[in-house]
């Protein structure tokens, strides 16, 4: 295969970090070509929540590991997105509300948080979540957070990525090998492509990508369910999380609801934890009738080891980046930008 005039880069998934990296190199004037397995098996992205959230939750706090200027960052580099097509409305910046099992376990939360998160006053409440029936003593409100279907988000950037000269294919990579020549060789399914350089944002594939060049990487899939559910009495325009139920308006589904799951449980217990949400979504909103759950899946979200973020070149193979993070759909802008400082020039 004949080398091209520019660097070529070879993208490893089509999740919506290596959507967001196909569409960021190509903006820098690079030759992209992204392998995606096959088009009946969507990304794990496509399972996603869709919470763009900067602050984590006060019903369940981050870990002390998770880098707020990371998060932030990113959310300006998606408002920045959003303001051209075929990105342009994707997202709902509405805010977010959250609160911990107790009061001040929510005010400590907002604190800690900083100027991004304040604690609603009644009245302001009551606008924000009407219908709220017996309204907690203290909820935090993320003014600067959004929400997005994952799946559009994600084709969205591929989209703009093809429509500046990427190519997309539906190849799987098994193999990663240097060559003599320079540069890379992508082989699997399908043909093998040669490219000067490469991101592996594969998620729980990466490890062995990785382990081809000596490198070991940790990327485990935490299962985790997404639900959707309809109820018409419900009246909600943003993300809301509490220790009982986490759920969020859906112009495709109606409501969308996300649940922990434990590994290797039965497809019932996930769905018997759904309705338990439901039923506290009925409690809170004083419904007079219990949502109707519909579809509930379970997908398996990549968390490096550490603080949940990968963007970093492999130390024995110049020119590799490995990318992988949760939650990939809030960092997938500003690590864009890092996977494509990190490959260098040629």
């Amino acid at each position: 295969m004949a080398r091209e005039s520019v660097m070529r880069v070879g993208v490893v998934g089509s999740g919506v970090l290596g959507a967001a990296v196909a569409d960021e190199l190509v903006r820098r004037g690079l030759s992209v070509v992204v392998c995606t397995a096959e088009e009946s098996l969507p990304p794990v992205t496509d399972l996603a929540f869709g919470w763009l959230n900067s602050h984590g939750s006060a019903a369940e706090p981050p870990s002390g590991a998770r880098d707020g200027d990371e998060f932030a960052r990113s959310l300006d580099a998606l408002r920045h997105a959003t303001a051209t097509s075929p990105l342009r409305d994707v997202i709902t910046w509405t805010g977010a509300v959250s609160w911990a099992p107790t009061p001040t376990a929510t005010a400590r939360f907002a604190e800690r948080a900083g100027p991004g998160v304040a604690i609603l006053e009644p009245e302001a409440l009551r606008q924000i979540l009407p219908g709220l029936r017996v309204p907690p003593t203290a909820v935090a409100y993320a003014s600067d957070e959004g929400m997005v279907e994952p799946d559009e988000l994600r084709r969205a950037f591929l989209a703009r990525a093809r429509a500046g000269g990427a190519t997309v294919v539906a190849a799987r990579v098994d193999r990663v090998r240097a060559r003599r020549a320079g540069g890379y060789e992508l082989s699997g399914t399908g043909a093998a492509l040669v490219v000067d350089r490469v991101v592996l944002a594969c998620g729980t594939g990466l490890p062995a990508l990785a382990e081809q060049f000596g490198e070991h990487i940790e990327v485990p899939g935490v299962p985790a369910a997404r639900f959707v559910f309809s109820a018409p009495e419900l009246r909600l325009d943003r993300v809301v999380s509490t220790p009982d139920f986490e759920i969020r308006p859906s112009a495709r589904h109606g409501f969308v609801g996300a649940e922990d799951v434990v590994p290797g449980e039965p497809e019932t217990a996930t769905r018997a934890r759904a309705r338990a949400s439901l039923s506290a979504v009925r409690e809170a909103f004083g419904l007079p009738r219990e949502p109707v759950l519909g579809d509930v899946t379970v997908g398996f979200r990549p968390i490096p080891a550490g603080d949940g973020v990968l963007c970093a070149p492999l130390a024995s193979a110049p020119g590799v980046v490995a990318l992988a993070a949760h939650p990939g759909v809030t960092l997938a802008a500003s690590l864009a930008l890092r996977a494509a400082e990190q490959l260098g020039n040629r």
